[in-house]
């Protein structure tokens, strides 16, 4: 007779807890998830120091619990000279409340080339004017 086979296994255990979390898509305007973006979060009481710090998972999506503390957090989310921010108010007895900063439209960014090709015009002819009079005393 062959001796039975015991089979061996370790023993799991699993605490869960009811949070309220807070979750994350950070994404580009084209739809484009912002996949393992740098996350940083500020709790209110402290501006300065960063809370917490994470990584986006693929689909640019992130998830954490805050402490207790009520006020408004600061949420931002980076990767590759691209960025958004999004405050998060928690109040003690009131829902989360999140507002985000939106990203550029067509006329913002229609506006800053606008802008930029204006100031590169007046540089130009400032220093036209220049090598001008310059050529003019000599």
């Amino acid at each position: 007779m062959a001796p039975a086979h015991v089979a061996h296994s370790h023993a799991a255990v699993l605490d869960a807890d009811a949070a309220q979390a807070i979750r994350l898509h950070a994404r580009y305007d084209t739809g484009a998830p912002m996949a393992h973006a740098q996350v940083i979060i500020y709790a209110p009481d402290d501006s300065e120091q960063a809370w917490g710090l994470g990584v986006a998972d693929r689909d640019g999506r992130y998830e954490f619990i805050p402490d207790a503390i009520a006020g408004r957090w600061l949420v931002q989310v980076r990767q590759a000279g691209h960025g958004v921010s999004a405050y998060v108010e928690i109040g003690e007895d009131a829902p989360v409340l999140i507002t985000s900063s939106a990203p550029d439209t067509w006329v913002q960014r229609a506006l800053m080339v606008a802008l930029v090709a204006w100031g590169a015009l007046g540089t130009a002819l400032y220093a036209r004017s220049r090598r001008g009079r310059s050529d003019a005393s000599a």
